[in-house]
């Protein structure tokens, strides 16, 4: 049985105004999954040999549990410059407790959580785009397609694709830090009660 690999192409963008960003995307012919909070755990070994790598192992728990395998293409492209690329493994599980303890027992003892509502739309030609709102961050759109469509998309929306971010959340999390000063480890909300 081949696992689930897929390459993921994506870009991010900042928001001012969500609402209207949606009502674009629905007029462009996407269609709403319905949003959900997420809570993100990353995982790590104590001397953080997977970030150090460019690789991401994350817990996800939303309407469903998945563990999520990401690491950079085994190939450098142009693409990689101007766009995020990863080659991503994901699947589900049945139980996020379980999944944690055995992570923790294989030695990625090292976590880290963010969390996140987030807004699914997909259109039928394949182009994905999320309305995300974090804590600390704000709102934002991610795409994800091939290059093209990507590009497609974010003109018809007024955005400038050369200015979409390739950064994860945690890396615009830790730029946000610095600049403000803060010594904060996890992009949760004031108010969670859910970890």
């Amino acid at each position: 049985m081949n696992p689930l690999v897929r390459s993921e192409i994506e870009l991010k963008f900042p928001l001012e105004n969500p609402s209207k960003i949606r009502k674009q995307l629905i007029d462009l012919g996407f269609i709403s999954q319905g949003r959900v909070f997420e809570f993100n755990l990353v995982f790590d070994t104590p001397r953080n040999t997977l970030a150090k790598s460019g690789c991401l192992l994350r817990l996800r728990r939303d309407k469903t549990v998945k563990l999520t395998y990401k690491e950079p293409p085994p190939q450098e492209s142009a693409l990689n410059h101007r766009f995020k690329v990863k080659t991503e493994t994901e699947l589900e599980v049945s139980d996020f407790d379980s999944m944690r303890h055995i992570l923790h027992r294989l030695g990625f003892t090292r976590e880290r959580i963010y969390e996140k509502y987030r807004e699914h739309l997909i259109r039928d030609d394949g182009v994905s785009a999320e309305i995300d709102h974090l804590p600390y961050l704000g709102d934002f759109l991610e795409l994800e397609a091939i290059p093209e469509k990507i590009e497609e998309v974010a003109v018809a929306l007024g955005l400038n694709p050369a200015r979409g971010l390739r950064e994860n959340y945690f890396q615009l999390f830790a730029g946000y830090c610095k600049k403000e000063g803060l010594e904060i480890t996890d992009l949760v909300f004031k108010d969670n009660t859910t970890g």
